[in-house]
């Protein structure tokens, strides 16, 4: 596997750029740091995640696998998507019992 070459190059006042060269030969300039410490932490940070997501490093599981147990089942935890109906639900409520107020109020 080839590596990357990096280069901190300087804009004048306006900061610097980080220039990236590909083993083809293909250049791309990333731009916006204010310091060159900040360019060259962000190739050292670079460098480190390219090397740590080579095709050998192990994916995590996405789901954690399913264990059965003969324990009685706990209390049941809130998935995220039964959260955000709730608070809409709430939301609503709230809002009727708003329109019917204004609406109590305007008959009188």
């Amino acid at each position: 596997m080839a590596d990357n070459s990096y280069r901190v190059v300087p804009k004048g006042k306006n900061g610097f750029d980080v220039e990236m060269e590909k083993p083809g030969g293909r250049k791309t300039t990333v731009p916006g740091f204010r310091s060159e410490h900040e360019a060259n932490a962000w190739i050292v940070q670079t460098k480190r995640m390219i090397r740590d997501a080579g095709p050998w490093t192990p994916l995590a599981p996405r789901k954690p696998t399913a264990k059965p147990s003969d324990e009685a089942p706990q209390e049941s935890v809130p998935v995220p998507a039964q959260i955000e109906q709730k608070q809409v639900q709430n939301t609503r409520k709230r809002a009727a019992s708003r329109r019917a107020d204004v609406r109590a109020g305007r008959g009188q």
